[in-house]
């Protein structure tokens, strides 16, 4: 049974290190600019959420191959989940309420909100990690809170996805790739 447990782990460690070995320059350069954002914005104890940040955006958009979500054509393109970090325009103006620094949004047509989700991963990074942080305020459990991300009160199957991510950019961070 032991020697089962030691071939399934190494051969999972393996596909994760293929993975590690996949990422594009693109998606390094979305990941490490989400890290570098996320690093940037404390919550109100002073920790940062670069890992929780950059696994969601590895696990909502593949960290930038897939910039639309959520997106069916009967429905209006401002519905849909954009850019990096699949930020919805009405999660965006929530955010926007709840951060002065980001009022500025409000004045944003919802065109012009979805156009700057879907081309500023800084800006999409910025929301994501407010949004991290309230969630993360009001919810308390880690679970809770970026379940939250995805819409839902508890999302296990999303929170185990995200935190497989996690590992994954913990081990483009040992490995240099990503700081």
């Amino acid at each position: 049974m032991r020697f089962l447990l030691l071939i399934i782990t190494m051969t999972l460690s393996l596909l994760a290190s293929d993975v590690t070995q996949k990422m594009t320059p693109k998606q390094l350069h979305v990941l490490q600019a989400v890290r570098d954002v996320a690093k940037s914005i404390p919550d109100k104890n002073g920790k940062t959420y670069e890992n929780d940040l950059s696994a969601i955006c590895l696990t909502e958009s593949s960290a930038g191959d897939h910039t639309i979500g959520d997106f069916r054509h009967k429905k209006s393109f401002t519905k849909a989940s954009l850019g990096a970090m699949q930020i919805q325009v009405a999660t965006a103006r929530h955010v926007s309420q709840n951060v002065k620094k980001l009022h500025w949004l409000s004045t944003l047509s919802d065109v012009q909100l979805a156009g700057r989700l879907l081309g500023d991963i800084k800006l999409s990074a910025n929301i994501a990690t407010h949004y991290v942080i309230l969630l993360h305020e009001r919810r308390i459990d880690h679970l809770y809170a970026i379940s939250g991300y995805n819409g839902g009160s508890v999302n296990r199957p999303y929170y185990e996805r995200v935190m497989k991510n996690k590992d994954i950019v913990n081990r483009l961070v040992l490995s240099g790739k990503l700081s």
